[in-house]
């Protein structure tokens, strides 16, 4: 029965692969959307935010097709709870970058100082980086590989990414305190806390990661 249940969880890790997929294409979607953002191209970034919405609902399909498998069939409770943890917790990055996306959509970029585009895209750049990083601690744990462990440690989050949403949010507040624009600014602020969020969400992918892997070698 343990070698079944470790044979479904093998299972079930390669489908999480497949919605993983998906929140990393989004994810790069993303970090272009700000891009785009940050250039001050209204009818580009809009049009990419489409994109945004169609990968976060295809996610989320992956997602219950994962759910759904993993409530059939033989399962320890143990892996059953980590693996519908990993998949929830990739959800929440696809969802957390999709809803900062929206917000930015409730304003106008051309409204927005530049040192705050400028700095929107820093932390998108940064997002992207830690999510590669999950892809190979997720890519390492699928393969059974000893670097599992080692890999997810490195999805920490980096330091500049706390410094860069210190610095952003303090250059909105700036620009809240001289603009008439409070909505603009409370919708960029908000945004950038959606990606904070995302970030956080990575770290628990990530935490989830080194369990799946210590629990294997117990």
């Amino acid at each position: 029965m343990i070698w079944i249940g470790r044979k479904r969880e093998r299972e079930m890790l390669k489908l999480s692969k497949l919605h993983f997929n998906k929140v990393m294409e989004l994810t790069k979607t993303f970090k272009e959307y700000i891009a785009l953002y940050s250039d001050c191209r209204p009818e580009e970034y809009s049009s990419k935010y489409q994109l945004i919405f169609k990968l976060e609902r295809e996610a989320d399909e992956e997602k219950e097709k994962i759910l759904s498998e993993v409530s059939r069939g033989p399962f320890h409770p143990i892996d059953r709870e980590d693996i519908i943890g990993l998949v929830l917790a990739i959800d929440d990055i696809a969802a957390d970058l999709k809803s900062a996306s929206r917000k930015l959509l409730y304003t106008d970029s051309r409204n927005v100082p530049e040192p705050v585009r400028r700095k929107l895209n820093g932390l998108a750049n940064l997002m992207m980086e830690i999510v590669e990083r999950l892809e190979d601690a997720l890519s390492a744990l699928i393969d059974g590989s000893k670097d599992a462990l080692g890999l997810a440690d490195l999805v920490e989050r980096k330091e500049e990414i706390d410094e860069f949403r210190h610095d952003l949010i303090s250059d909105v507040l700036i620009w809240g305190g001289s603009s008439g624009k409070l909505s603009d600014v409370l919708m960029v602020k908000e945004a950038v806390e959606s990606i904070e969020n995302a970030s956080d969400r990575a770290e628990d992918v990530a935490d989830l990661i080194r369990r799946i892997t210590i629990t294997r070698t117990l």
